[in-house]
C-alpha cells in the first residue's frame, strides 16, 4: 500500500493516466461530429482565446499535452519507471472515489439529486458525445480549477513560497478555488441556490481530493462521476 500510494502521487503517472482522459475526448470528439459550441466549457474559452486554432481545436488538447510532457521530464525531471498494476489500482480507486460522490454528494446538499437518464440506445453519437463531455470534464476542469487555480492561490497567498503553505494558505485556495468553480458553471445558465451549493460542494470534495492524491486520480474521478451521473 505504501508503495502504491508514493506512485500514485508521482507526476509521471498524473499525467499518462491523464492523457488517456484527453486522448478519448478528442478522439471521440471527432468520431460523433462534435461542434465548437459541444466542446468542454474551458475547451471552449481556450479555443475563443486562441482564436488562430479553429477549426483545429485539437491542437489546443495536443500544446496541453506537450507541456505537460514538458513538465513532467523537464521541470520535475521525473524518473520513476512506470508499471502497469499502479495505473490499473489508480484507475480503480478514481472510480470508488466517484461512486461515493455519486451517492453521497446529493446527502451533503439534503437531498437527493433526480435521477439523470438520457435513454439512449448504446450505439448513438449524441451518448459519444455525452461520454467525450464527461472525459473532457475530467481533464480541463480539473487542470484548469485544481492545478493551475489551487497551485495559483497556493503561490499568490504565500508569496510565491509554495513550499512555505500553511494549514490556512491551503484552506483559502480550498474554498476560494471551489466557489470560483461552482460560479463558472452559470456563465451559460441560470443560477439557482440549489446548484451553485451543490457544485460548491462537490469543488470542495474535488480540492481537497486533489491536495490529498493529486491530479490523475482526481482528473478520473471526476470523468467517472459524469460518466454515472448520465448512465
Amino acid at each position: 500500500m505504501r508503495t502504491y500510494w508514493k506512485a500514485s502521487l508521482s507526476p509521471a503517472y498524473s499525467f499518462f493516466l491523464s492523457l488517456v482522459l484527453l486522448v478519448g475526448y478528442e478522439g471521440l470528439m471527432r468520431l460523433t461530429g462534435g461542434e465548437l459550441n459541444d466542446r468542454n466549457l474551458i475547451d471552449q474559452w481556450l479555443t475563443r482565446f486562441l482564436s488562430w486554432a479553429a477549426p483545429y481545436e485539437w491542437m489546443i488538447s495536443l500544446a496541453v499535452a506537450l507541456l505537460g510532457l514538458a513538465y513532467v521530464y523537464g521541470i520535475r525531471r521525473e524518473r520513476i519507471e512506470l508499471t502497469e498494476w499502479v495505473f490499473i489500482v489508480m484507475v480503480a480507486e478514481a472510480a470508488a472515489w466517484a461512486f461515493l460522490l455519486y451517492k453521497g454528494l446529493p446527502l451533503l446538499t439534503s437531498r437527493f439529486q433526480s435521477a439523470i437518464s438520457a435513454q439512449l440506445a448504446w450505439l448513438t453519437s449524441e451518448l459519444w458525445r455525452s461520454i467525450a463531455h464527461c472525459l473532457g470534464a475530467g481533464f480541463y476542469e480539473e487542470l484548469f480549477f485544481r492545478v493551475l487555480l489551487v497551485e495559483g492561490l497556493l503561490m499568490f497567498f504565500t508569496g510565491l513560497r509554495y513550499r512555505k503553505a500553511k494549514a490556512p494558505h491551503l484552506m483559502g485556495a480550498w474554498i476560494l478555488s471551489a466557489a470560483l468553480f461552482s460560479a463558472a458553471h452559470f456563465f451559460h445558465e441560470d443560477i439557482t441556490g440549489y446548484a451553485f451549493l451543490y457544485r460548491f460542494i462537490f469543488g470542495l470534495l474535488m480540492s481537497g481530493l486533489y491536495i490529498l492524491r493529486g491530479f490523475g486520480i482526481t482528473a478520473w474521478t471526476h470523468a467517472l462521476y459524469d460518466i454515472y451521473v448520465i448512465a
